[in-house]
């Protein structure tokens, strides 16, 4: 029923609608970006526990305690008594993916694409290069601890494959690890099966690990210490940008 205007009657007041400020809009929170106070509450004890862990293998290493040596001596042997020419082919290729000039090239391309929703290309070309430059910074923290340690590699006639410099901590294997790690949480911000993400980021630092071990120019101390490093800069460096994030974006 339509209501008659009496004589005398006052008209609600109506609401007046809000003016968002055409300068300083809100911004679209997209449900799909994971912020710093929605990351698994593991991420930080796990980067603590492999920071701690590298550092008592790193002790060890350098002590050369006899657990250690034994270990790396037995594992290296059968690596190389294993090969064949097939598999060390396949090693070969595999290990490129933890060189630096194909690793961070890719992460920098991971970096702008990934962001969802309608980024402009200068935040995307932005965010590749902030990923590139912590991981960059990550692999040479580890570089000069690999020439503090000064490891030698193992034995030049069992190498399949070129190398140089120290051995701990495998480079190759904390570029994979940490480029795996970064790679995988940029690509957690769209709505991708999460666990197939993050089995994909582990399978390249897992692969790589391998193929330095099986191509001889590594101990398995080496690769372990390049996963537990890059594992603990890595995962730092995501709480570190997150928190940097939910600043700029006020969430």
């Amino acid at each position: 029923m339509l209501r008659r205007r009496t004589r005398g009657s006052v008209e609600p007041e109506q609401p007046v609608p809000e003016v968002l400020d055409p300068v300083h809009p809100v911004p679209e929170i997209d449900p799909h970006v994971l912020p710093a106070d929605r990351l698994p509450a593991w991420v930080a004890p796990v980067a603590v526990g492999c920071g701690v862990a590298v550092a008592v293998l790193t002790v060890a290493v350098a002590r050369e305690q006899p657990l250690v040596i034994d270990v790396d001596v037995a594992l290296h042997a059968f690596a190389v008594a294993q090969r064949t020419p097939i598999d060390s082919a396949l090693a070969l290729t595999v290990t490129w993916a933890g060189a630096t000039y194909v690793a961070l090239p890719v992460l920098a391309v991971v970096g702008a694409v990934a962001p969802p929703g309608r980024t402009r290309v200068r935040d995307r070309l932005g965010a590749g290069l902030l990923l590139a430059a912590v991981a960059s910074l990550g692999i040479y923290t580890g570089l000069l601890l690999n020439h503090v340690v000064g490891r030698a590699r193992p034995p030049f006639e069992d190498w399949w494959g070129a190398a140089g410099g120290p051995a701990f901590p495998s480079g190759h294997t904390t570029v994979a690890t940490v480029v795996g790690v970064l790679g995988a949480w940029m690509l957690l911000q769209r709505p991708w099966p999460r666990g197939l993400v993050v089995a994909g980021g582990a399978a390249v630092a897992l692969a790589v690990g391998w193929s330095r071990v099986w191509l001889g120019v590594h101990w398995p101390s080496d690769v372990v210490g390049g996963w537990l490093f890059g594992a603990a800069w890595a995962l730092g460096g995501v709480l570190v940008l997150e928190r940097w994030r939910r600043s700029r974006t006020g969430r």
